[in-house]
């Protein structure tokens, strides 16, 4: 049976503009949608293609361990509301009790400016890989650093629940964390440090997204 490591390694002729295009698609996809299982599975991909530019430039074992943690992390928030969707099964992430036409136009404005929002941030993000290169980085990576650094940092001033900050900051970590591997390899001091970043804002995310379950539960109730 093949393991990961042989997967990286016989998918590795992704791992330049394919990659990046992966990751401009899954991070635009968590920028406009509001449907968590969506969210769950544009995460869990866009990990693998990380991962994959990653193998660019790190051991594909520790690229592997980097693309293994991610998915743990996208484990918590698929167990966190899946919980929550049992326990509000009437109240889905993200809408109201407003009219059904007014929420509707409501949901429908606002997917409509995020993406609007994520192609302007995306243009912004190639001009600026093409202009200012990072370090002279092959042109794929420093596109694939300002892509998620951007859309992350949208993602983040867009959200308004604590999952959806929790995602963006996690790509916004993701695009970081490619451009730190890109100057230098990585220590196993500063990738622990890392992955132990990510898990801390997952499982902040995953208690505030509990205690607003807990909270509106007990609204319903009174």
């Amino acid at each position: 049976m093949p393991t990961l490591v042989d997967l990286f390694a016989r998918v590795s002729f992704l791992a330049s503009m394919p990659a990046v295009a992966g990751i401009f698609l899954t991070a635009g996809l968590l920028v406009v949608s509001r449907d968590w299982r969506l969210n769950v599975i544009a995460l869990t991909v866009q990990y693998f293609f990380v991962a994959l530019l990653l193998t660019r430039m790190i051991q594909l074992e520790v690229a592997a361990v980097k693309g293994l943690i991610g998915w743990l992390i996208c484990m918590v928030f698929y167990l966190t509301e899946r919980r929550a969707s049992e326990v509000l099964p009437s109240t889905p992430l993200g809408e109201t009790d407003t009219p059904e036409r007014w929420q509707r136009w409501v949901i429908s404005a606002r997917a409509s400016f995020s993406l609007l929002a994520g192609l302007l941030v995306s243009v912004a993000a190639y001009t600026a890989a093409l202009r200012i290169p990072l370090f002279e980085m092959p042109l794929y990576i420093s596109l694939a650093c300002y892509l998620m650094v951007g859309l992350g940092l949208l993602l983040i001033g867009l959200s308004e629940t604590p999952m959806q900050v929790g995602l963006g900051l996690l790509t916004f970590l993701s695009g970081f964390d490619l451009f730190y591997v890109s100057l230098e390899p990585p220590s196993l001091i500063v990738a622990g440090l890392m992955g132990a970043v990510s898990f801390l804002i997952a499982l902040a995310a995953a208690y505030l997204r509990a205690a607003e379950v807990t909270f509106i539960s007990e609204e319903n109730r009174a």
